[in-house]
């Protein structure tokens, strides 16, 4: 009886090349960082006692945070709209179907490339040293995060829903401006909106990490619950933020579902 091949020849010989690879370099990475499982285990024994100071609410802090709330959602729609603009523009710029140069079209996608690979707390801690603490340091700081984002996503957007549309209105003899303006914007509007939603919850995420280094809203009031060791104005904190997050979700999953399926 002929036996018919499932795998292709010498797939599992690649297999387990493969799995020794991932293993090895499991192995050195374990090696590199030095876990110290040892004193792992020997605080194992701590977890039980902070739970149990965590399992309190503090409720005059709730006023004070749900202003704070109030100003991290201030910062990042504020940053997002900024962003929205220059990104736009910045995108047509960079889309290389309908890019005006393509050398700056490598310039920007280069550039923002270069930005999305700097974290945000290290653009914050430079934002911070020229400018000082405060909510200005944290718009500038979620703003440079933003914009190298939604450029990146514009850009996507345009270069694959925009080729057709290009050339129809390029053989019409329209100008670039009118091919942005009445061609592809129409035809990418949907996609940037839910690249929009999603760049917000990034925003809000983002402006409350940015407290660990100073920057103003329910971020930085949190760390200083943290700071100073009081478990019950940090459990209130932790869970009005994840109340935020969870209802945030919903309201972005929403819009971006109306947006898709046209639902009222």
């Amino acid at each position: 009886m002929e036996h018919i091949r499932v795998t292709s020849k010498g797939s599992v010989g690649k297999s387990i090349l493969l799995v020794l690879i991932l293993g090895a370099v499991f192995i050195a990475a374990l090696m590199l960082i030095n876990l110290d499982i040892q004193k792992f285990f020997e605080r194992l024994h701590n977890v039980p006692d902070v739970l149990s100071r965590m399992m309190a609410v503090d409720f005059t802090i709730v006023p004070d945070a749900l202003l704070n709330i109030v100003t991290s959602l201030a910062l990042a729609l504020l940053t997002l709209v900024v962003a929205v603009f220059i990104a736009m523009f910045l995108s047509f710029l960079a889309a290389s179907n309908i890019a005006p140069n393509r050398f700056v079209a490598v310039f920007i996608k280069s550039f923002f490339a270069i930005v999305r690979s700097v974290p945000s707390l290290v653009w914050g801690l430079m934002v911070i040293a020229s400018l000082g603490f405060g909510n200005v340091s944290g718009f500038v700081t979620i703003l440079i995060s933003a914009v190298g984002y939604l450029t990146k996503t514009f850009t996507g957007s345009i270069e694959e829903t925009g080729s057709e549309i290009i050339e129809a209105m390029k053989s019409t003899g329209a100008s670039w401006f009118k091919i942005v303006y009445h061609g592809l914007i129409p035809l990418c509007i949907t996609a940037f909106i839910s690249w929009i939603t999603v760049c917000f919850e990034s925003n809000v995420s983002e402006s409350i990490g940015l407290g660990i280094i100073g920057v103003g809203g329910i971020g930085l009031l949190l760390t200083q619950a943290i700071n100073t060791y009081n478990y019950a104005q940090t459990t209130t904190i932790v869970i009005m933020i994840c109340l935020l997050m969870v209802v945030l979700e919903l309201v972005m999953t929403k819009i971006k579902n109306n947006i898709k399926f046209g639902n009222s």
